[in-house]
């Protein structure tokens, strides 16, 4: 019986056992004193008849309204028809008409057994003032049902409390073992972090896709998403996981005691319990606290940190971009000079082209040292999607360790839009996925969606939507690929850079 407490069980299991011996007890002794005769055996009959009734009574029926009343009731009035036939004060089933009164206090409280207690004392004297039997034990008889409610109720209070008070330890030893679990959680993303810095690749990013990883792992089929406020507006920071179609989502403050840092938007399969909160509040606890740390650093060195790319940048280009030019063009005498040596010559020129191409990533390298640092590839998607209105859902999950370089941001963002906007307007898709893995110079991005596909070899009178594609992924030396047929689904992929 789910509701009953392993003690009422077991004390209601002891004063059945009581019971019968107290009922054997009153049958031998009735019958040793007055011997066989008919009262005599209607007693026990009546005795054994109510003792086993009140054994095979399902625990379940003292739960239900009236349930202990109406048990207690018809033991006492048999009882008091065992008493009558026997004696009265004086009869030898004495302890056993106590038993309703027990029963009562047991399942239904004092209250209820105090009332059973008072009619059994009442039924007992009605019975006994006929007869010879002394008042005093009449008395005495009457007062016996109270001083077991009395005991009993004691018995059952104790065993309450010390119910509640095992409760209340399991419930604080389930809380204790649900904070140590998350204190683990915590202690392993603080660990990663440590190794974060030890490896000298701490920064926001780093941070946040960690974090959003490591609540992924305990949240299979969700989605995560970090915004923070970097001072000028909010900046998602990171992605991850493709949401259910249908799933629940919560917003967690990231802050600290005197600063808000920003949001975690989670989206789970399920709806989050109040431990997965506790567990999620765990986690951003020190990430908010590395994203405020960071941003003070930031905002520390950052002039500093400016000035410095805006004189490497000035070096590179008034001193080293010289030296390589002056380079090129004395290599360039050197093979007009060796005419008459051609293997010497197309090793020369061989030198020729290692050097330009030098001169072409010295550019691109001051163009990124003299660029601003701006929003990151995710956050530029994302704002992307935000003009895309209705159906299809476009879901964002790039792995953004760092942003692309400045040189090749600009163009990444663009192709990766145009293959959105393409696949949103015109592929009848349910979904659109924007899925890849970005660490600066390198990375790839897929644009995949499950809609009615097209010919890549072949484009629309009028469109050049691919072919500006194409033109940008060869100006900044990346490839574009076309997957798709008609009828299953198209797959863009961008790919830039070598590891």
């Amino acid at each position: 019986m789910p509701d009953f407490a392993p003690w009422e069980l077991r004390v209601h299991r002891t004063i059945i056992a009581g019971l019968s011996l107290a009922l054997v007890v009153g049958i031998v002794a009735d019958l040793g004193t007055k011997g066989p005769n008919a009262q005599s055996f209607l007693a026990a009959a009546i005795g054994t008849g109510y003792l086993v009734g009140t054994a095979a009574v399902p625990v379940s029926w003292f739960q239900i309204r009236f349930g202990v009343e109406a048990i207690t009731l018809t033991g006492a009035i048999l009882a008091a028809v065992v008493l009558t036939l026997t004696g009265a004060a004086d009869s030898p089933y004495l302890l056993l008409s106590i038993g309703p009164a027990i029963i009562g206090t047991t399942h239904g409280g004092f209250r209820s057994g105090l009332t059973t207690g008072l009619l059994s004392a009442g039924l007992l004297t009605l019975i006994s003032l006929p007869t010879d039997v002394p008042e005093s034990q009449i008395a005495t008889g009457a007062g016996l049902y109270l001083v077991f409610v009395l005991l009993v109720g004691a018995v059952r209070r104790l065993l309450q409390e010390m119910t509640a008070q095992a409760s209340e330890l399991e419930s604080a030893s389930i809380t204790t073992r649900q904070e140590l679990a998350s204190l683990e959680e915590t202690h392993a993303l603080l660990l990663r972090l440590s190794e974060d810095i030890s490896a000298g690749r701490l920064n926001a990013l780093e941070v946040g896709a960690t974090t959003l990883d490591r609540l992924l792992e305990r949240f299979q089929g969700g989605a995560a998403k970090l915004v923070v406020d970097n001072g000028e507006g909010p900046l998602v920071l990171a992605a991850r996981g493709i949401p259910e179609m249908e799933g629940y989502t919560r917003e967690f403050p990231l802050a600290t005691a005197d600063t808000d840092v920003g949001v975690l938007e989670l989206t789970t399969p399920l709806i989050m319990t109040r431990e997965d909160e506790r567990l999620v509040e765990t986690v951003i606890r020190p990430v908010s606290i590395a994203f405020a740390n960071l941003r003070l650093l930031e905002e520390i060195v950052g002039a500093a940190v400016a000035e410095e790319r805006l004189r490497l940048a000035r070096e590179m280009h008034d001193e080293i971009g010289p030296s390589l030019a002056s380079l090129g063009l004395s290599l360039d005498l050197a093979a007009m000079q060796q005419s008459e040596r051609p293997d010497l010559a197309a090793d020369l020129q061989v030198l020729r082209s290692n050097v330009t191409k030098l001169v072409d990533d010295v550019r691109e390298t001051v163009a990124d040292l003299r660029s601003a640092p701006g929003p990151t590839l995710t956050a530029r998607i994302l704002q992307a999607t935000t003009l895309l209105d209705g159906s299809p859902e476009i879901v964002v999950d790039l792995d953004e360790r760092r942003p692309p370089r400045p040189a090749l941001i600009g163009d990444l963002t663009a192709m990766v839009t145009e293959a959105m906007r393409n696949a949103h307007r015109h592929s009848k898709a349910s979904k659109v996925i924007v899925t890849g893995r970005v660490d600066r110079a390198f990375g790839w991005c897929s644009i995949i969606d499950d809609g009615v596909g097209f010919d890549p070899l072949h484009e629309p009178h009028g469109h050049f939507g691919l072919t500006g594609m194409r033109e940008r992924a060869e100006k900044i030396g990346a490839t574009i690929e076309f997957e798709s047929e008609p009828g299953t689904g198209t797959t863009v992929t961008v790919e830039w850079g070598n590891k």
